[in-house]
């Protein structure tokens, strides 16, 4: 019973503590109305309670195709978020507006700001699975030791 009794306890806090996705959420846009790229961003709720943000966005006209990971903050409340390139490559600050998210990319020196705009769509099960895939690839890579 005591052993039983130990595994449920172990199976609830395991399940209270799990992540819940909120939202995911793809978009395609431009940076200088003349960059295309695709952005996935991942909305989730941990068991502390804290609502945390991922995103990985590509440019669309790479043959490699290459996923740029990116680190986040953000204000859930003023849907204001903060992308930092994993490798410090840029920052995006976009804000959301409807559906949709506006804002700048600045290089690292800062010398460099250019218009963001993403278009929020609707994708298949098919396009979330990959791109959590690369998302998932992203993570793996810049955080593999």
């Amino acid at each position: 019973m005591k052993i039983t009794t130990t595994l449920f306890m172990l199976f609830l806090s395991l399940s209270i503590n799990a992540q819940q996705i909120i939202a995911q959420e793809k978009y395609l846009g431009t940076i200088d109305g003349k960059i295309n790229i695709s952005f996935y961003l991942k909305i989730e709720e941990t068991g502390c309670p804290k609502i945390v943000a991922s995103g990985v966005y590509k440019y669309t006209d790479n043959k490699a195709g290459n996923w740029i990971l990116l680190d986040t903050t953000f204000s859930e409340k003023a849907q204001q978020y903060t992308f930092v390139e994993h490798y410090n490559t840029g920052i995006m600050l976009l804000k959301r507006d409807n559906d949709d998210l506006q804002g700048l990319w600045i290089s690292p020196d800062g010398k460099k700001q250019l218009k963001v705009s993403l278009k929020k769509l609707k994708p298949t099960k098919a396009e979330i699975d990959k791109m959590e895939d690369e998302l998932e690839k992203a993570n793996y890579n810049a955080n593999d030791c």
